[in-house]
């Protein structure tokens, strides 16, 4: 079983500059059905992808880990990543490197999502539309309000944007 994830996520985390392919992406979401045990596989797999030297490889191990909280079986990853946030750890960048800024901001925000799980037991992106609303201070709103702001923060620090070219 680790060996065929270890081939898709060595073929989605390819040094070249494209996304990761979606023949590997779809064999690792396979693992989120699998439960914390096939998800605990891809990370034994990620985890030389994710401390690699190499910004493109590091990235695309971030895209795919994002790929797997968004769409594979719901929390499984989260709750994976809130009981052992270490298993996430990456190079360290630094600001002249390129892409090395929006990498660790990348990072955090993967990070900061998964400890909202943690803190809150909800997936704010995919499941927490208007939960707020209903939501008093007895229940818990400041806390989960506190969770959520953190989450969009890290988020806003991301640069999507690609970079502008001078003529």
């Amino acid at each position: 079983m680790s060996s065929t994830f270890e081939k898709s996520v060595k073929g989605g985390t390819k040094i070249k500059l494209a996304a990761p392919k979606a023949k590997y992406v779809e064999h690792i979401l396979v693992a989120t059905h699998a439960g914390e045990a096939g998800v605990a596989e891809v990370f034994r797999a990620l985890q030389n992808r994710l401390r690699d030297s190499t910004w493109t490889i590091v990235f695309k191990a971030l895209i795919i880990v994002h790929l797997m909280i968004r769409e594979g079986e719901p929390n499984v990853t989260l709750k994976f990543l809130a009981e052992s946030p270490s298993k996430l750890a990456i190079s360290n960048f630094s600001e002249v490197q390129a892409q090395g800024t929006n990498i660790r901001h990348y990072y955090s925000y993967v990070l900061t999502r998964a400890k909202a799980f943690r803190d809150t037991k909800i997936d704010w992106v995919r499941e927490g539309q208007g939960r707020l609303k209903k939501q008093t201070v007895d229940k818990g709103l400041l806390r989960e309000t506190e969770a959520v702001q953190l989450q969009i923060n890290a988020l806003l620090k991301c640069d999507v944007s690609p970079p502008a070219v001078i003529p």
